[in-house]
């Protein structure tokens, strides 16, 4: 009998992967990676964006230097209020149909924009900022606003009126920015006190207490007219040194190449006189009673102010270069500024703004819009 062959089971033979089994254990691993994942991508995007905020924070709030030397207003204009300042062709100002909020312009008087909803004077503009006083407490509308915490102080705005910066909170007396320092005059111990600190406000130091006007920025120095204890001109220095440049009964300096220009009270008859630097050489300019608002170009050519003479007030331009002495208007006028080509100047009374350009000698009023 023939031996039956024995039958065997043969089965397939199972590779990695190919088993029910080990196909469900493999997508079980997989959910885990990837569970455990997530966790690692929200840490890896939550740094990437805290890294983002931190850059930004940092660029937006970094200080930019300006180049050396770099005066913020002239004197003359911070005489009269700073309000009007100009900066690479555009004009900044406090605009008289806006409540005095701050704006900026063309040289051209067109291309208004509105920079920051504050009541602004003093205003300075170096190579990246505008500075300038608050002074929310004189508004007639007050702003509402849960961010403005306070009615006064210095503040730093970007030129397009961005990232505002307090500088200070104490009510202002004066502002003037020069060679990134600022020098600000504010009441603290129920006197007005002249500091001055980096333009960010950092190392702010006390220097000298004096109720006058401390805006004229020559050579380093800054010079004023003493009031409390003589009429001497003064000088600052950065570090917060002080000192006299020369004896005189002076009122309201202008420190120029040409010397110095300012308003003599000797005698009280207010003359405008202009000396060199050291006081020397003293000329009478103007033989008229001169008001406190007087103006000088840059180039010292043209001499606007408002002279008071009784029933005869009017507000004058010398041009220095022909001699000739013009009158722009019959009246009491006030805040004279200089910017662009033009002089800015308001009646005493009603505050009603006029421009004119000294060039072409036309005679407008100054009539902003108002922008929301």
């Amino acid at each position: 009998m023939a031996d039956t062959p024995i039958k065997r089971e043969v089965r397939p033979v199972r590779t990695y992967g190919q088993s029910s089994g080990g196909t469900s254990k493999a997508r079980v691993t997989a959910k885990k990676n990837k569970k455990s994942l997530k966790p690692l991508i929200a840490v890896i995007v939550i740094v990437i964006v805290l890294g983002f905020l931190v850059l930004y924070n940092y660029l937006t709030n970094r200080t930019v230097l300006s180049s050396s030397g770099v005066v913020g207003n002239s004197a003359g204009n911070l005489y009269n209020g700073g309000l009007f300042c100009e900066k690479d062709g555009r004009i900044y100002f406090s605009n008289p149909n806006d409540d005095n909020t701050l704006y900026s312009m063309s040289s051209s008087l067109n291309d208004f924009e509105k920079l920051y909803d504050d009541y602004a004077r003093y205003i300075n503009v170096d190579d990246n900022y505008v500075y300038y006083a608050r002074m929310n407490n004189k508004k007639e509308n007050p702003t509402q606003s849960i961010f403005i915490f306070y009615s006064t102080g210095v503040f730093r705005v970007t030129k397009s009126g961005k990232h505002l910066k307090m500088i200070t909170s104490d009510p202002v007396g004066g502002l003037l920015a020069y060679d990134n320092k600022l020098y600000y005059q504010i009441y603290r111990n129920k006197a007005l006190t002249l500091y001055i600190s980096e333009i960010d406000g950092n190392n702010e130091r006390k220097t000298v207490s004096d109720d006058t006007p401390m805006v004229s920025a020559y050579n380093g120095m800054v010079y004023y007219s003493g009031n409390l204890q003589d009429h001497d001109i003064h000088y600052v220095t950065p570090t917060g040194g002080y000192g006299v440049a020369f004896s005189a009964s002076a009122y309201l300096p202008i420190a120029t190449d040409e010397g110095m220009f300012y308003i003599s009270t000797d005698g009280e008859k207010y003359r405008l006189y202009l000396s060199k630097l050291d006081g020397s050489n003293a000329q009478c300019i103007v033989d008229k009673p001169v008001s406190r608002y007087y103006n000088v170009t840059d180039d010292g050519r043209y001499v606007f102010y408002q002279c008071d003479e009784q029933d005869a007030n009017a507000i004058y331009v010398l041009d220095r270069q022909s001699g000739v002495t013009e009158k722009i208007a019959d009246g009491t006028y006030k805040w004279i500024n200089l910017a662009g080509g033009y002089c800015f100047f308001f009646e005493f009374s009603s505050e009603r703004a006029y421009a004119y350009n000294y060039e072409t000698k036309v005679l407008n009023y100054f009539n902003p819009p108002s922008k929301k």
